[in-house]
């Protein structure tokens, strides 16, 4: 897959602009839903954007009037291997840059888990968000009953787990889950405004941040100060640290090398 140039496979579309990776899930006929090629692209995909220096935020969303109905429970699969292995959202578990899921229209499963992986997340009016495994006898599998925890209350995570009812996008706002809903057509409009307004900041700070406040979730207070300042004195070496001070001081935009 090409970062520099754009490129585009049956399932998935990939294209870089303005220093944003747009990633696309393009199975509109199955609600784009994620089968093993599929997965395989996805996570070439975000493998493109995190070697391309040129990217500085990842933005992932969905073509047609779905965002991604999770696994493909229509693809057989070999019965020496019922599933694949690993969390279907490892390629934003791994991400270092910044992710925006742009949730344009119902986001179910493994696709609701997805949204929750990533960073930021904002939603068309017409978006949904359901996690239905225990109707099929299953569990999510992706992360979908830890991140929902942390997104929004035990109580209300609990109720989409136990029920696996769907919550429309103005109840994922209220509740926390997303940050942002807008009009259908504004959706792309908004993606592109917030990854440009992070694009023009200093990579390495950006990925600081990013691990600072993930890290939140996981460790006590103290733990989380203390790696916030080791954080803010490895960037206090960096050229970009220089480089934004001298912006500054001069009234001009700074010129962030990633370094």
């Amino acid at each position: 897959m090409d970062a520099r140039s754009g490129a585009e496979t049956a399932t998935v579309g990939y294209a870089v602009r303005d220093g944003a990776a747009w990633i696309t899930l393009q199975r509109p006929e199955r609600r784009n839903a994620i089968d093993r090629a599929t997965r395989q692209r996805l996570a070439e995909a975000f493998a493109a954007a995190e070697q391309d220096d040129a990217v500085r935020v990842i933005v992932l969303t969905g073509a047609g009037t779905a965002f991604c109905a999770g696994v493909d429970l229509k693809e057989e699969a070999p019965a020496a291997d019922p599933a694949p292995s690993g969390r279907l959202t490892a390629p934003l578990d791994v991400a270092t840059k910044p992710v925006i899921a742009a949730v344009n229209g119902p986001a179910a499963g493994g696709g609701f888990e997805l949204v929750l992986a990533a960073d930021l997340r904002i939603a068309a009016s017409t978006a949904s968000f359901a996690l239905p495994e225990v109707s099929i006898g299953s569990l999510p599998g992706s992360g979908g009953t830890q991140r929902l925890v942390r997104a929004t209350t035990p109580a209300r995570a609990l109720r989409m787990l136990l029920t696996g009812q769907a919550i429309d996008a103005a109840t994922a706002l209220a509740w926390g889950i997303v940050s942002d809903v807008v009009a259908p057509g504004a959706l792309a409009a908004l993606a592109t405004t917030l990854a440009a307004r992070i694009a023009v900041n200093a990579p390495l700070s950006l990925q600081a941040a990013k691990r600072a406040a993930r890290a939140a979730d996981d460790v006590p207070l103290s733990v989380g100060l203390d790696l916030e300042r080791t954080l803010w004195a490895t960037l206090a070496k960096t050229a970009d640290r220089a480089e934004g001070r001298a912006a500054f001081r001069e009234g001009r935009p700074p010129k962030f090398s990633g370094r």
